[in-house]
């Protein structure tokens, strides 16, 4: 198979979509990804790995590690899900994702290769073990991996050494037809990325959360510590809190890595670098035409809570406009409040994409619906995307937000009214 560009890639994973809608659930295993991982040599045992799971803090943990790391002079494979612009960011060195020639390229040889498994992937499946792959082609010294969905079963999970390093991020309710309807479940979940004698990290939470990591890390002799947050945070770095939370996090399995394996310090200035880098997506913060433009993916209550209290940290007393996708799934009665105590100025629309799951957007009348029920008085029900993000862009108001399914930012990032 040759492959060209980015849009003949896309092509070529296409078939693989729908293998998510039916394998993930009952069907969630790790019998599907071990196979394929033989057929490809077994490249997870190749390299050393920070695992990263949890319900929000994921993706910018696992950038913050990348950069530290990098930093430090490590060639530093990173996978994330989902991407944002490009599938190509699901496959990152140093901090940068692969060119589309490279990546291509690679591409290519890596679907000839697996054309000879019995049983074939699914999207999220062949992109984590492509992105493996690659790391141990590119001999990386680390690779920073995101989980999908929860841990135990998830594909990421054959990362079994024992030098690997485990980080759990604050655990809340999310994809619960899949991981279980309470957080003891939930967690169970997540520390099932725990394997014998792993080093773990987790930050101080709710007892039922933290008793499942303990326990899970004693079942597997694995090294626990239980992060806490400096009460006197805000000296720190001018970056958004709920940001900050995820990079003193990021910087705890860094210092312990760096102690570890002996590699060099970082000065103040350089980790002052790590805390600029801007991760797609989250308090992504556009001007335009004298408009402050906000996205973040903020798509479940513990996201969205902590984007707008760092919101309201930045912008305080502002009355934004806002514009909100949701995934069909998503509980948005518990949204909906948080939004309208923010404004009462909210468009609702649609997204017509999904990657690593089934995935339905929302109905935006019925959103819309919802947010005037909470007592917001200014909602209009826009499901086309273009006219959406026009009429937020015309509304008299300074600052816009754009917000919830990452879906929904994967697609209007690249909008010519948001360049």
């Amino acid at each position: 198979m040759t492959i060209n560009s980015i849009e003949e890639a896309n092509a070529a994973l296409l078939p693989y979509v729908p293998l998510v809608a039916q394998l993930t659930g009952k069907d969630t295993t790790l019998e599907r990804i071990k196979p394929l991982m033989e057929l490809l040599g077994n490249p997870q045992d190749q390299i050393k790995v920070i695992h990263i799971a949890g319900t929000s803090g994921k993706t910018s943990t696992a950038y913050y590690m990348s950069a530290m790391l990098t930093a430090a002079g490590q060639k530093t494979g990173l996978t994330i899900s989902p991407h944002v612009d490009s599938v190509s960011e699901r496959v990152q060195i140093n901090g940068l994702a692969l060119d589309d020639i490279t990546f291509c390229n690679e591409l290519s040889e890596f679907l000839d290769i697996i054309q000879a498994a019995e049983q074939q992937p699914s999207y999220f499946e062949l992109l984590y073990a492509f992105a493996i792959w690659v790391f141990a082609k590119y001999e990386v010294d680390y690779a920073v991996v995101e989980t999908g969905v929860g841990g135990l079963y998830d594909a990421t999970n054959v990362v079994t050494r024992a030098d690997k390093i485990c980080v759990i991020t604050d655990i809340g309710f999310d994809h619960t037809h899949l991981l279980g309807k309470n957080l003891t479940d939930i967690a169970t979940q997540k520390a099932g990325i725990i394997h014998d004698r792993n080093a773990v990290f987790t930050y101080r939470q709710a007892d039922e959360i933290l008793d499942v990591i303990k326990q899970s890390a004693s079942d597997h002799k694995a090294q626990l510590q239980v992060v806490d947050e400096p009460d006197d945070i805000e000296h720190l770095a001018s970056m958004p809190d709920y940001q900050l939370h995820n990079w003193i996090l990021a910087k705890h399995v860094f210092d312990y890595v760096a102690t570890q394996d002996s590699l060099q310090p970082l000065t103040s200035e350089v980790l002052a670098k790590t805390q600029e880098l801007q991760i797609p997506a989250r308090m992504d913060i556009r001007l335009l035409n004298g408009k402050t433009i906000v996205m973040d993916g903020a798509h479940n209550v513990q996201k969205m809570t902590a984007f707008i209290n760092s919101f309201k940290h930045l912008y305080p007393n502002t009355r934004p406009a806002i514009m909100i996708a949701l995934k069909d799934d998503k509980e948005y009665e518990a949204l909906t409040p948080i939004l309208t105590a923010l404004t009462d100025t909210i468009i609702t629309t649609t997204f017509n994409t999904s990657q690593d799951l089934p995935i339905v957007s929302m109905d935006s009348a019925v959103l819309a619906r919802a947010f005037s029920d909470k007592g917001a008085t200014n909602v209009q029900s826009i499901p086309d995307q273009d006219q959406a993000v026009e009429t937020l862009l015309s509304s008299p108001s300074e600052v816009c937000i754009i917000t919830g399914s990452f879906y929904l930012l994967s697609q209007v990032r690249g909008k010519e009214q948001l360049k």
